[in-house]
């Protein structure tokens, strides 16, 4: 733009300065050339000044579209960057929810494993009880105690008697949520049992 302010102002002293030229020896001159050649040269300078002042107005408009032209620029290097801002964060956005995916992905493959292995077993293997391995559930056996529906009947009193009268070993195991994850799996809610298994540890909610 610098160039094109200075190129303005360059013709503008020259256009000044040439009429100013143009009248002060035009005085001088009247006396010794003829009137026809005053007036062919008064239309040559006219004519010149005009060219000079069309030249100056085509300057200024291209000045001005320049301006435009410039104003524009920044709009579109604005909305450049708007536009790159909104792409990375949707970038970001869709590599949380990729990494969510597989996140839920895994989990609902343990979870499936998991409905598999206790779907697997049967009505008398009260081992799929959480806090129940081989030795307490031939203690139960013992005491008539063979199946789900056995157990969700069963109280927790009486649990707690068998295991006492097994010996020293067996008191301490925790019969009390044994109830609840059998009524659970002997109605076959699978699901239901897999959730509230994963809340215990040995029998007993997790600390």
């Amino acid at each position: 733009m610098n160039w094109l302010s200075l190129f303005i102002g360059l013709l503008a002293g020259w256009l000044i300065e040439l009429l100013i030229d143009f009248y002060y020896w035009r005085r001088r001159r009247t006396a010794s050339v003829p009137e026809g050649e005053v007036r062919t040269e008064l239309a040559a300078m006219e004519a010149k000044a005009g060219q000079l002042e069309a030249q100056l107005v085509a300057a200024e408009d291209d000045q001005k579209k320049l301006a435009a032209c410039e104003r524009q620029l920044r709009d579109c290097h604005d909305t450049l960057s708007r536009v790159q801002a909104q792409l990375s964060a949707k970038e970001t956005e869709v590599q949380q929810l990729q990494a969510s995916l597989s996140d839920t992905q895994i989990h609902m493959a343990e979870r499936t494993g998991s409905l598999a292995a206790l779907a697997g077993f049967d009505a008398h293997n009260l081992q799929k009880i959480e806090g129940i391995g081989p030795k307490i559930a031939e203690i139960l056996n013992a005491h008539g105690i063979y199946t789900f529906a056995d157990l969700a009947e069963a109280a927790i009193d009486e649990l707690r008697k068998c295991l006492e009268e097994a010996g020293p070993r067996y008191r301490l195991a925790n019969p009390e949520t044994w109830p609840e994850q059998a009524r659970l799996a002997a109605e076959g809610k699978w699901l239901e049992l897999d959730e509230l298994q994963r809340k215990l540890k040995g029998g007993r909610a997790r600390s």
